[in-house]
């Protein structure tokens, strides 16, 4: 979105859970000045606008766009609806630095006539849209923390649907390592009966000898075998267990952050 150049009387905003308030401010478009309503709120650029569009249009107005405006045409500012106007919403993320504070800029423009530079018969416009902006900005707000709220919801989500992943993973590798340890104590069994019969075997009977020499070699082979992939499975069962203390952490961390943000949405109402 192209930078407007934004020149506002001095504001104290505190990005907190109580709700900004609007102001007086203006801006430069195309070489002219514009007097509007703006406040700050702490949320990103396309949220807001978001939360602006969904406002709107639950009262019944859709958005058209001229230039970097966003504009609801006939829209009552005060009260009693007597006063209608074509709400030309600016909507950008306040500085490079501060991407998380997005700036609303409201331009009221009479009904049936086009943009206006400032000039002193637009103050009552601006002081209506300055509270304008004021009894929309709980619902921005909402919109905005529930958007939060359901994306941090995904993150617990995978998070969990990682640990699940990595719990199963555990039950497998346990029960591969229970599996080759199981043969690994076999194969020693094995081997002793397999001496005896070495030990048993004529020394004259070479073919027989042979044979016996011929399967305790697999029987070591075998055991060399069983004892690697013990070992690998417990690496990977102690790795699976430091993957699953991080998740936890991570688990825990997005829970107390999902926490605090439906708190926060239901200190809004």
């Amino acid at each position: 979105m192209r930078r407007f150049l934004l020149f506002s009387f001095p504001v104290f905003f505190i990005v907190s859970n109580s709700k900004s308030q609007a102001y007086k401010s203006s801006l430069v478009f195309q070489k002219n000045t514009y007097a509007v309503a703006s406040i700050q709120v702490p949320y990103e650029e396309y949220v807001v606008t978001q939360a602006v569009k969904d406002y709107m249009l639950n009262r019944g107005y859709k958005d058209a766009h001229y230039k970097d405006f966003i504009i609801f045409r006939s829209v009552p500012l005060d009260i009693n609806g007597s006063v209608l106007s074509d709400a030309y919403f600016n909507i950008d993320r306040k500085s490079h630095s501060e991407k998380d504070i997005t700036l609303i800029n409201l331009l009221p423009v009479k009904k049936g006539e086009t943009l206006i530079p400032a000039n002193e018969e637009d103050s009552s416009f601006i002081s209506l849209s300055r509270i304008f902006l004021d009894s929309m900005i709980q619902n921005i707000y909402s919109y905005s923390l529930q958007k939060q709220i359901d994306a941090q919801q995904k993150t617990v989500d995978k998070i969990k649907g990682k640990m699940i992943s990595l719990k199963n993973d555990s039950g497998d590798i346990a029960k591969k390592i229970r599996n080759y340890e199981s043969d690994l104590a076999e194969n020693k069994k094995d081997q002793t009966k397999q001496t005896q019969i070495v030990n048993n075997t004529a020394t004259g009977n070479q073919n027989a000898l042979s044979k016996a020499h011929h399967k305790m070699d697999k029987l070591l082979d075998d055991q060399t075998d069983y004892e690697k992939k013990i070992r690998n499975y417990k690496a990977d069962l102690e790795k699976n267990t430091a993957d699953r203390q991080t998740e936890q952490g991570l688990y825990d961390k997005g829970i107390q952050t999902l926490d605090a943000l439906k708190q926060r949405l239901r200190n809004l109402k």
